[in-house]
């Protein structure tokens, strides 16, 4: 929302006129017009102003920038959790794989904020490792710290688990394998990470 529709709008929350927003902020009636309609644009001080004299504060607040709709992992390990108790493993698939549509495009603070929190456990140990894989991997891919989490027990599966893969194809998937996913113990090709 831009500053002109902020301020027209808190005005109009508060049912005040224009005159009585100039008045309770000490300015002229023309300058609240003005902002309001775009024609002046505010500085952070007089928008703070214009906003308390309609009773509301102004708060800054600066996020990471995200992909729209991005979930991180800890976010993902709840919903794989949900689909695997409803024997939709494919599903839960398809959230490890859809990852990398989420990660990419966003921000250095935003991967960082994806991958921070430990996921909580899903019920199937091969997916805690593949998580841990995934987190590794990216942190890796996108030059940013590795969280520590990924290291904690539980995070490594045995027997190594070929994510679907059939075994005409194991010799393929284990040579084309990620290290960090393979120290996890989660077999899958590098390329169902490299969607166009």
């Amino acid at each position: 929302m831009d500053e002109a529709t902020l301020l027209r709008e808190a005005r109009r929350a508060s049912a005040l006129t224009q005159a009585e927003v100039a008045r309770r902020a000490g300015t002229a009636q023309s300058a609240v017009a003005a902002y309001e309609s775009g024609d002046r644009k505010p500085g952070l001080a007089t928008l703070g102003r214009l906003l308390r004299a309609t009773d509301h504060d102004l708060e800054l607040v600066a996020r990471p920038r995200l992909r729209r709709g991005a979930a991180s992992l800890a976010e993902l390990a709840q919903v794989i959790r949900a689909d695997l108790a409803d024997s939709r493993a494919s599903d839960a698939l398809r959230l490890l794989f859809g990852f990398a549509d989420d990660f990419r495009p966003s921000s250095r603070p935003g991967k960082l904020v994806l991958l921070a929190a430990e996921p909580p456990p899903t019920g199937d140990p091969r997916f805690d490792a593949a998580l841990a894989g995934l987190g590794e991997f990216f942190a890796q891919e996108a030059g940013v710290p590795v969280p520590a989490w990924v290291n904690a027990p539980g995070r490594f599966v045995e027997p190594w688990w070929f994510v679907a893969s059939r075994p005409a194809f194991h010799a393929y998937v284990l040579a084309n394998t990620p290290a960090a996913f393979l120290r996890h113990g989660v077999l899958l090709a590098r390329e169902v990470f490299d969607r166009a």
